[in-house]
């Protein structure tokens, strides 16, 4: 069907035909070599054409920071190029007049080529300044194919049309399900056959993202931008819901590099240009949305389904109290078995079991994001004294204030563990060094600081320590050998006299 209807627009007399001015500019675009006054000479013949170019290149849009009286001055401040293609555009816009009684929506089709050759020409001026002016042709011309599937083959196109209207579903997908392609193809059939630029075509016929991927590298990025463009004229013109804001300028900001505050500058001026220049061309834009207003209904939309989430999961929930419940219950009791297994009972550290489970994870951690991963074994000082002089009770006592002092140095988003009887493990993330040395240091004055009282007597308590490093370039190092390094250190510090610090 749909290459059916591209053949009776080529074919089509129904269309009107391009003015003799645009149909020269044609002939000077193939022309690398065409100058200034050439151009002006040909555009300044049809003065309509000439004044609705001086107008929009004096208008805000551009930006320009003085008037511009002549073609030729537009010329030499905007480029050549950029020139020939506008002038193109403005009188391709002269032909598309709908007959009296026709039922053809054209204040939507006026609204929706100019938000997106506005917003196209925005973005282009964002991250590809010398495409700006082509993506604003591309944008003005890309929705032509469903004008001329409109006038030369309306028993066909028709109840396409109607339905994407009365079904309030954006009209090129509307035309896939039904014709098996879009308006885009049928767009760029139109302009191949009147000779437009071929980057013009290809991002004409991709501009909603049809064979976007297939278009070659030299015209990619006007084709993203103009994709791009057509993306938010859908979401400022109710095509696209409002809700899906955040996901229509995540897309942009993939498919063309903009920064994000400029994007939120296409958004904030886009509804004030369309409007401008909508003027300026002489064509119905109907009511339009500022950005303000679609932020506004945005947050409606999403507190609508929110609330509606709400109210689903309040009602399955009530539903399933009992479920809900048991599940609840049988959590909590794999909780506390787990933790009851993975926790030592005298300290409440991390036992031996949950300390090699997470070490052997850090270390692997370690090597995928290239940060230094350190272990600190400790020992307790002369610990068989405190139970052959004091009691094993005594001894229980050491340990657990031991257990707090180095629970209270050390960083909680590694872990503190009993290694097994009287020595303790610390796994440290990110430090290494001095840094490593000086947390080590904190850890052995804190447990010097700690004074044990039991049955009346104050037991001072010491600890010797030692620490290893794994570094980024150290891939073979496994749990045993660091375990080994540290335990080295350790015996290191203990032979050195106690009380102290040995690290790598």
């Amino acid at each position: 069907m749909l290459n059916e209807l591209m053949d009776r627009i080529r074919k089509a007399d129904r269309l009107p035909s391009l003015p003799s001015v645009a149909l020269e500019v044609l002939r000077l675009t193939r022309n690398d070599d065409v100058s200034v006054e050439q151009l002006a000479r040909v555009i300044q013949n049809d003065p309509a054409l000439c004044a609705k170019l001086l107008k929009i290149v004096n208008s805000s849009l551009f930006g320009v920071p003085r008037e511009i009286a002549s073609v030729r001055q537009a010329t030499v401040i905007l480029g050549l190029r950029s020139v020939k293609v506008m002038a193109l555009s403005f009188s391709v816009v002269d032909v598309l007049r709908v007959r009296e009684r026709d039922e053809f929506d054209m204040e939507g089709y006026w609204r929706r080529s100019l938000s997106t050759a506005v917003a196209a020409r925005l973005i282009g001026k964002e991250v590809a300044p010398q495409l700006a002016e082509e993506a604003f042709v591309a944008g003005l011309l890309a929705d032509i194919g469903a004008f001329a599937a409109w006038r030369c083959s309306p028993a066909a196109y028709e109840p396409v049309y109607r339905s994407a209207l009365e079904q309030r579903q954006p009209l090129w997908q509307v035309e896939k399900d039904r014709l098996g392609g879009s308006h885009a193809a049928m767009s760029a059939a139109l302009l191949r056959s009147w000779n437009l630029p071929e980057a013009i075509c290809r991002a004409v016929a991709a501009h909603h993202g049809e064979g976007l991927e297939s278009v070659p590298q030299g015209g990619a990025l006007l084709a993203h931008i103009v994709h791009a463009g057509a993306l938010v004229a859908e979401m400022f013109c109710g095509d696209t819901a409002p809700s899906e804001l955040d996901a229509v300028r995540e897309r942009c900001l993939h498919l063309t590099g903009i920064s994000a505050a400029g994007l939120e500058g296409v958004f904030s001026r886009l509804d004030k240009y369309v409007r401008e220049t909508a003027v300026l061309l002489s064509v119905p834009v109907g009511e339009t949305l500022s950005y303000e207003r679609l932020q506004s209904e945005a947050a409606a939309q999403l507190a609508e389904l929110s609330v509606q989430a709400e109210v689903e999961r309040a009602t399955a929930a009530r539903s399933a109290d009992v479920a809900q419940a048991e599940a609840s219950r049988l959590e909590r009791e794999k909780r506390e078995i787990l933790e009851v297994a993975s926790t030592d009972g005298l300290t409440s550290l991390a036992n031996r079991a949950a300390f090699d489970k997470r070490l052997e994870e850090e270390l692997s951690r370690s090597r995928v994001n290239g940060r230094p991963l350190s272990l600190i074994l400790m020992d307790v000082d002369h610990f068989k004294r405190f139970n052959d002089t004091h009691g094993h009770q005594a001894g229980d006592a050491v340990l657990r204030a031991v257990a707090q002092a180095v629970r209270g140095v050390a960083d909680p988003d590694g872990l503190v563990a009993r290694y097994g009887g009287e020595e303790f493990a610390v796994i440290v993330l990110r430090k290494a060094g001095d840094e490593l040395r000086a947390l080590a240091e904190q850890i052995r004055s804190a447990i010097e600081a700690r004074t044990v009282c039991h049955e009346g007597k104050c037991l001072r308590v010491t600890a010797s320590l030692g620490a290893a490093t794994v570094r980024p370039g150290d891939c073979d190092a496994g749990p045993r050998e660091i375990i080994r390094r540290a335990d080295e250190r350790l015996y290191a510090a203990k032979r050195a006299g106690r009380n102290r610090v040995v690290i790598d």
